[in-house]
């Protein structure tokens, strides 16, 4: 028990010295190379500590030669734009001035929720005050807000700044989402007059409808097949 005890700390100890070198301070920072290298360097890792058998070395000197292949493949994507490309890969615009890309979309398999949920996160409420929003290539989205969304504080605008609430999805891809009418108490009658109104026939050409707390209609038309 003792040993397994102490080869726990050396490995520990180990892996997180290596894993330092990589110069990353959090998961979100991890290119997609870098995150493979967690996982294997993890894995080796386990194997010594379980069974006693199995000398550390067995398990350190992969872990090092990983690492060190990691920081010889980072030096290399400095140096070669080509290379990191193809190593790391490249964003992708989801929206581009202001138009939601759902080519793009579902080329990264991204849904219109997981989307929502990134605009929340940096304090965007509807995809109206979107100018760009690209999907990096470490697995984040990142947003830029159009020139009127930017933050500014109401305390320095004469006038008074009237709260417009969260946007609430009614539409995603051609299909009402019942539980956000009944959160904002709209029928289903009153979403097919609001389309009506746009010149809309039917909601199978809408892939995106929201309508905020204030009652204002974002829509988002489906893109034709080709």
């Amino acid at each position: 028990m003792a040993n397994m005890f102490i080869r726990t700390i050396i490995m520990y100890v180990v892996i997180v010295v290596l894993m330092r070198l990589t110069g990353k301070r959090q998961i979100g920072q991890l290119e997609i190379t870098e995150l493979v290298t967690a996982f294997m360097v993890s894995e080796l890792a386990s194997y010594p500590i379980s069974n006693n058998t199995i000398p550390l070395l067995y398990g350190i000197l992969p872990a090092i030669t990983l690492i060190c292949l990691e920081v010889f493949l980072s030096y290399a994507s400095l140096k070669s734009r080509k290379f990191g490309k193809l190593l790391e890969g490249s964003e992708m615009a989801l929206i581009k001035k202001g138009e939601l890309d759902q080519k793009q979309m579902n080329k990264a398999r991204i849904t219109v929720e997981e989307l929502k949920s990134a605009l929340r996160v940096g304090g965007i409420a509807s995809f109206s005050m979107v100018e760009y929003a690209f999907l990096e290539s470490n697995g984040t989205i990142s947003i830029i807000p159009k020139t009127g969304e930017m933050p500014l504080a109401a305390k320095y605008v004469k006038s008074d700044v009237k709260e417009e609430g969260i946007d609430h999805s009614v539409i995603i891809d051609g299909r009402i989402i019942e539980k956000e009418l009944a959160t904002i108490g709209v029928t289903k009658e009153k979403v097919g007059a609001m389309i009506a109104e746009r010149g809309y026939k039917s909601i199978k050409e809408i892939f995106y409808m929201g309508i905020d707390d204030d009652g204002k209609v974002y829509i988002i038309e489906k893109e034709k097949e080709a």
